[in-house]
């Protein structure tokens, strides 16, 4: 190489020369790799890829480089790997994350991708909170309100006014019910769903997960016995997968903790009980004809004619000697007809 002299230029500057020259051939270079992608900080390029990887890359740099938030908040229109690679970044506590999720639960033709990409049972959904909300207010049916009725459920203490909000309101309650009936659900939601009033358990939905929920926790069968409506105890009675054995247990507290005046409205309930689980709700029929407070209630319940009368063999022995004085003619009869037909044999 020579000078501008005409003479021969130094190494030195002949190999610095070169350098530059390859250095500007590699910048000029699309990457090979999503990793040399996002180490050269190629926004654009990772954004083309669009492989879940490069999305992922293109998150991190968001971190640094507004043009990938940019990029990242156009994608998540139609990526919702955009919206996953949000969240990874709220797990940095990286702002542009956070108001991209904000931004996507308030849009409703992005929610259902803000709200799948968001973890369950997180701390970092507390902020997020007054969001998820208002988005499931917004969107009271389908995939998008099951997904933010779950996530509401399962963040704990600091969802309690909202879910209470979401229950009282028959356009959510459907989707808050479902989440609450999830296993992710926290157990402050859990027990919100059974210290609300009852008009905010009118759901096919609610009843579903009350009676589950009863299946499976003492405490909430407890109270399904001893405190819930009546037409709850119904639901537990028609529904096939709940066991007889908790039925015994559930009617053992309604029978010791309810009021007498309750008996009008128990007979449906203990009906439907005693037809699926007569053998089981022997002991606890019979221990309540002794006491004397629910004769009533046992007579109208039972079926003279039934089948499954033949299997309450203590009931059927103690239905003789019940005090029928107040009794209506109609229940005298009614019990002359058990002991008659659907007794028989049974009586001591």
């Amino acid at each position: 190489m020579k000078t501008a002299t005409g003479g021969r230029a130094p190494r030195s500057l002949l190999a610095l020369a070169t350098m530059a020259t390859l250095a500007a051939a590699v910048a000029g270079c699309d990457p090979s790799t999503v990793a040399d992608a996002e180490a050269r900080g190629k926004a654009k390029w990772l954004d083309t890829q669009g492989s879940p990887e490069a999305v992922a890359a293109l998150g991190r740099l968001a971190d640094k480089d507004p043009e990938a938030a940019q990029l990242l908040e156009a994608r998540s229109k139609f990526d919702v790997n955009a919206m996953v690679a949000a969240w990874s970044g709220v797990k940095r506590s990286q702002a542009w994350a956070t108001n991209l999720l904000k931004g996507g639960l308030a849009d409703t033709k992005r929610t259902e991708f803000a709200a799948s990409s968001m973890a369950r049972q997180d701390p970092l959904l507390v902020p997020f909170v007054p969001d998820l909300e208002a988005a499931l207010a917004r969107q009271t049916s389908g995939g998008p309100a099951a997904s933010l009725g779950t996530l509401l459920a399962s963040v704990g203490p600091a969802a309690h006014a909202a879910i209470v909000k979401r229950l009282a309101d028959g356009a959510t309650r459907t989707a808050m019910c479902t989440g609450i009936g999830t296993s992710d659900a926290s157990a402050d939601a859990r027990t919100l769903l059974i210290s609300v009033p009852p008009t905010s358990r009118d759901s096919s939905s609610c009843v579903d997960t009350t009676i589950a929920l009863a299946a499976a926790n003492d405490a909430t069968l407890a109270w399904l016995g001893g405190q819930a409506e009546p037409g709850l105890l119904t639901a537990a009675a028609n529904a096939p997968a709940f066991p007889c054995a908790r039925l015994h247990v559930a009617w053992t507290h309604a029978l010791t903790e309810r009021p007498p005046e309750q008996q009008g409205a128990l007979t449906v309930p203990l009906s439907a009980a005693i037809k699926r689980c007569s053998q089981q709700l022997d002991g606890v029929l019979a221990d309540s004809l002794r006491t004397g407070t629910w004769n009533n209630l046992v007579v109208q319940s039972l079926a003279p004619y039934a089948v499954q009368d033949a299997q309450l063999t203590a009931t059927c022995a103690g239905l003789p000697h019940i005090d029928t004085k107040g009794m209506s003619s109609v229940l005298k009869e009614r019990q002359g007809d058990i002991l008659a037909y659907g007794c028989r044999g049974r009586q001591r």
